[in-house]
């Protein structure tokens, strides 16, 4: 963590709001991804986000260590995702979803294609469990080492690097296929 972003937190937990806007200009984006690959519904993701921005606006205090503030947050966002999407235990067909993409793509083909690879590897994502979707998701879209993800999940280094093995192989099972006629154009989705 930067030594800006430990003295951003420490503002927060004194009480500025404007320092809590900046937080959530930080870490937004990546979390309503996280939250979106997670639950599979846009709605559902936007309401996790919400929900977990306000347990950190009214918990924040209580972090003992500012420079832990990625894994603890991430640590609300997940119970909360978790939490809602038993909640919301909806079947949502791939029809009924909305493929907009939160990092906005331009409108070529290069976007189309990009598009459309996202789509599948959420798709693959949705099949496996939840365990293993989690530290997939952590790990490749929210960049944390395999140490981050142990501390988020409150597990060994071990336990998320068999999750994560084991969330390669059924990803790579489920995309070989897709992704087997396009390999001279270069994807590469692990």
């Amino acid at each position: 963590m930067l030594v800006e972003d430990k003295e951003l937190i420490e503002r927060c937990q004194r009480g500025d709001a404007a320092g809590f806007s900046q937080i959530y200009s930080l870490y937004g984006k990546n979390a309503l991804g996280t939250a979106y690959l997670i639950s599979g519904h846009k709605g559902i993701a936007e309401d996790i986000v919400q929900e977990a921005f306000i347990q950190c606006f009214l918990c924040i205090k209580k972090l003992q260590a500012p420079e832990a503030f990625d894994v603890w947050f991430y640590k609300i966002l997940l119970r909360t995702g978790r939490r809602m999407v038993k909640k919301h235990n909806q079947v949502i067909s791939v029809g009924d979803r909305n493929i907009e993409d939160f990092s906005a793509e331009s409108g070529s083909d290069s976007g189309l294609h990009k598009s459309e690879t996202r789509m599948e590897v959420r798709n693959a994502l949705d099949k496996l469990s939840l365990p293993l979707k989690t530290v997939a998701i952590l790990y490749y879209y929210n960049d944390m080492t395999v140490e981050e993800i142990a501390k988020v999940l409150g597990c060994f280094s071990g336990t998320v690097k068999s999750r994560l093995h084991n969330a390669r192989k059924k990803l790579y099972g489920e995309l070989n296929g897709v992704f087997y006629d396009n390999q001279e154009e270069g994807f590469n989705i692990l």
